[in-house]
């Protein structure tokens, strides 16, 4: 009975460190934000090919979710819908961030689609 009061207590502790280890793990998580202005503003078909081509993206380890997009135009003055596309990444730490940017898909996809199309980038990371 002892032994069984022992180990259901052991179990309980590691999943409150589990709990614990998961919650700390999402406070790591980056969102890795791209912005992106075409060389042709406005050209749907660059912007479907470079929605399409960064799917490619969410293989990468440590890339939990990949969404895309085009800007959403807008008239108020705080908006700037002036860029064609987006993508939010979601990684799952800083190391994961570091490596995503020196992967190869990342690098062909830099390569092969966005230096032919692109005009210009901005990116922001936020933890």
């Amino acid at each position: 009975m002892l032994q069984r009061c022992l180990l259901t207590l052991i179990v309980g502790v590691l999943c409150i460190f589990q709990i614990q280890a998961s919650a700390a793990a999402s406070n790591e998580t980056i969102e890795h934000i791209v912005i992106i202005w075409l060389k042709q503003p406005g050209n749907t078909h660059a912007q479907d090919t470079v929605i399409k081509a960064s799917q490619a993206l969410k293989t990468i380890p440590g890339v939990i979710s990949l969404r895309s997009g085009k800007a959403v135009p807008s008239q108020r003055d705080i908006v700037d819908s002036s860029y064609d596309v987006a993508l939010i990444i979601s990684l799952t730490n800083k190391a994961a961030l570091d490596a995503y940017l020196v992967h190869p898909a990342h690098r062909k996809l830099l390569e092969e689609i966005m230096k032919p199309l692109v005009d210009r980038i901005r990116v922001y990371d936020v933890r």
